[in-house]
């Protein structure tokens, strides 16, 4: 997974937690709608997907006051066939349309086998593993896609054509190790550029180009990404583009109003999110038990380097879960003065900054999967 190494220091999950539910209500979220967008953000940074964690809150803060995120939106939910439908998300956060449309198709495919849903008029909505383990936990296999603004060169181009398009898929295992890999259609998610931009450091020259078709190392001059693995990242990442905005009517990338750019623009995403009930299959339990039979014979390969390990979809994401619930989450400092700015606004508390350190994970640097833009 690429990462990029910034001075942080440390905090309680429930701190960050509580200070980013405090803002959200600040901001007129329903006290139930707050706490979800605050645990997907926490459970992100939990998971070693930093860029997808609380970084982003002063982003979705700003597009509430300029008015293109709904801080209480009247979602939309409508039945289009016996394993279909469509949210409508009312041009909410994200994170709520997904949680609606996972919902909804973990409740149609119990009914037929399978669900699938698609999302309109949506916005940012972080980490997709948030989505599909949700659906996981239910026995069930997940899928879920979203779109973004063109941030990204298909193979051979110079200039970008579709968003950094992610892609995740579950498949429920036992006492919490579930397959699940989560990762953008991007060579780096857009979002580890904007964090690296925030803290003031350098990227590596072969992410990303500049606005004259150059690659840069400075993340402020970034203006389009390389997709993972030449062609066949680029075409995946298009396949999705039509995923995400045929189906729920949603504009495709390039007419996507930018993230980052005018932020009183409502985005309109698009999403798809599905499930199948393995119960109509199978027993739940014996494919649970062929998933844990999977995980052991993966992990039992010889590693390619000496001191190596072969990893799961998801694993490295899991140690470092259960490592930052007792170490902490670090957060960037440049973050801890935006936070404390919003909390000062506000008259909340502060984070209390200890010694700073500089936050590399050895454990996060072995993995293959990081979502999202």
């Amino acid at each position: 997974m690429p990462q990029i190494q910034v001075k942080s220091t440390l905090f309680n999950a429930e701190e960050l937690k509580e200070l980013c539910f405090r803002l959200l209500t600040h901001a007129n979220l329903k006290k139930d709608e707050a706490e979800l967008v605050s645990d997907s953000l926490i459970e992100s940074n939990l998971r070693g997907i930093d860029s997808h964690g609380i970084a982003r809150l002063p982003h979705y803060l700003e597009r509430i006051r300029q008015q293109s995120i709904n801080p209480r939106p009247e979602m939309q939910w409508e039945k289009l066939g016996t394993a279909v439908g469509r949210v409508d998300g009312d041009h909410g956060l994200g994170q709520l349309a997904m949680v609606k449309a996972a919902d909804h198709a973990i409740d149609l495919a119990r009914d037929s086998g399978a669900g699938w849903v698609s999302i309109c008029n949506s916005s940012h909505c972080g980490a997709l593993a948030y989505y599909g383990l949700k659906i996981a936990e239910q026995g069930m296999i997940g899928f879920a896609f979203t779109h973004v603004d063109p941030m990204v060169t298909p193979h051979g181009a110079a200039e970008p054509f579709c968003g950094t398009n992610p892609l995740c898929i579950t498949a429920p295992g036992k006492n919490g190790k579930s397959l699940c890999l989560d990762m953008a259609t991007s060579i780096t998610p857009w979002n580890t550029i904007a964090n690296a931009a925030i803290e003031g450091v350098s990227i590596p020259g072969d992410w990303a180009l500049d606005a004259n078709g150059k690659e840069t190392t400075d993340p402020n001059e970034v203006v389009a990404l390389f997709p993972f693995g030449g062609f066949k990242g680029s075409g995946l990442g298009l396949l999705i583009d039509v995923l995400c905005a045929l189906l729920g009517g949603a504009p495709i990338g390039p007419d996507i109003p930018k993230m980052y750019g005018d932020l009183s623009k409502k985005r309109m995403l698009g999403g798809l999110v599905g499930a199948i009930d393995i119960s109509h299959f199978t027993s739940v339990d014996s494919f649970q038990e062929r998933i844990v039979e999977i995980i052991q014979r993966w992990g039992a390969l010889q590693p390619l380097k000496q001191e190596g390990q072969v990893y799961y979809p998801g694993e490295p994401e899991l140690r470092t879960r259960i490592e930052r619930l007792k170490t902490g989450i670090p957060v960037g400092w440049q973050l801890v003065k935006q936070f404390n700015q919003l909390a000062s606004k506000y008259g909340l508390s502060p984070l209390e900054v200890s010694e700073l350190q500089t936050d590399v994970d050895p454990v996060l640097e072995t993995s293959a999967t990081e979502s999202l833009i």
